[in-house]
């Protein structure tokens, strides 16, 4: 018997339907499910009159005690559960709620791929994070974060930001930028690539910098191995505050140059669950092909 972590993305699957007929197809298995006591208004009932064991609680126990999460959504809801789930290496299967869904591979109600998945017989991609950090004007580190996608710096009110790029320490280049990206393997199909960044297998083990609308013919994607440290600045002229999010949230606002930002290979990484009968490539061409 597994113990399943269930996470549900109420905006994508109203009063939790999609979750109850997963429940259903999961009945056969005879699994163990743990669930966030904020889904309870919507599941609990059902679990309890269908017979179904399910522990409804907070959210690290939730995580910290199953062999498996299936999150149910789209490629966000993924990526807000891969941080909590990296720190106790949770493989994460997802379930397709949305439009695109490049990270879940399966698809709302086609639920037979689980029968692998439960039975041991699909391996994991374990995919790169970044550990990003604030380091103040003094060298104290302000602000820590973890990402699967990307880190991303840009101005406020779509205003041009101008920002240094250091690679171990030597500076690479200066962009002035509606942004800068510095994606994952993972991310380098998100935000950075509708930026016109390249695409890069998830098994390269790199960073891609990318600037977002660059006031320059010259400027274009970088790829550099997972084992070096890239610094952001925000730098002169200051024509609004610069920004920082990390898998597309806020994390802090820089004060000028006296703050820069940190961004190196995580030790935690992501396991993705890959079924049998898909690769890449597959997916590549399923998802993002005209």
């Amino acid at each position: 018997m597994k113990t399943i972590a269930l996470v549900p993305n109420i905006l994508k699957d109203k009063n939790c339907k999609e979750t109850i007929n997963l429940i259903k197809y999961l009945k056969k298995f005879d699994c163990a499910l743990l669930i966030e006591s904020r889904f309870a208004p919507y599941l609990e009932a059902f679990c309890r009159d269908e017979g179904i064991r399910a522990a409804f609680t907070d959210r690290k126990s939730v995580f910290s005690g199953a062999e498996l999460l299936i999150a149910l959504g789209g490629d966000g809801t993924i990526i807000e559960a891969a941080v909590d789930a990296a720190g106790y290496e949770l493989p994460i299967v997802g379930v397709n709620m949305g439009h695109l869904g490049f990270l879940a591979r399966i698809e709302k109600g086609r639920y037979a791929p689980l029968d692998d998945v439960l039975a041991g017989k699909c391996g994991v991609d374990n995919c790169m994070m970044l550990d990003i950090e604030i380091i103040g004007a003094d060298g104290e580190v302000l602000e820590r974060q973890k990402a699967l996608n990307d880190l991303i710096i840009s101005g406020e009110d779509y205003k041009m930001v101008t920002v240094e790029v250091k690679v171990d320490g030597t500076e690479m280049s200066e962009y002035a930028a509606d942004g800068i990206i510095v994606a994952t393997a993972v991310g380098s199909t998100a935000y950075s690539l509708s930026a016109g960044g390249a695409v890069m297998h998830p098994e390269v083990d790199g960073m891609i910098i990318t600037p977002i609308c660059p006031h320059t013919l010259k400027a274009r994607s970088a790829v550099i191995p997972a084992d070096r440290v890239i610094e952001l600045t925000h730098r002169e002229p200051y024509r609004c505050g610069a920004v920082v999010r990390a898998d597309g949230k806020m994390i802090y606002k820089l004060r000028g140059g006296s703050e820069r930002v940190r961004i190196k290979k995580s030790k935690h990484s992501t396991a993705l669950v890959k079924l049998n009968d898909t690769t890449f490539f597959d997916v590549l061409r399923d998802k993002l092909s005209d």
